[in-house]
């Protein structure tokens, strides 16, 4: 997936967020970004991919534990 600069730019600030969510929520803010964020990302794989270059240690482990579960990992 080709993106332009400026949406690059946003999506590097949006997984800044997760992470922050991720590292600094507390458990209903980590419950939320599971089922609500990483739930969707795996969706479809081309999107998963181009997520795992923008997140961080804990988000990424976290889409890796939800695509686990989910059988799609």
């Amino acid at each position: 997936m080709f993106l332009k600069k400026e949406e690059t730019e946003k999506l590097i600030n949006i997984f800044t967020i997760f992470e922050r969510m991720a590292t600094e929520g507390d458990e209903y803010v980590k419950e939320l970004l599971k089922l609500t964020i990483h739930e969707r990302i795996g969706d479809d794989k081309k999107i998963l991919e181009t997520a795992y270059k923008n997140m961080g240690k804990e988000t990424r482990k976290t889409s890796d534990e939800i695509e686990k579960f989910l059988g799609r990992y």
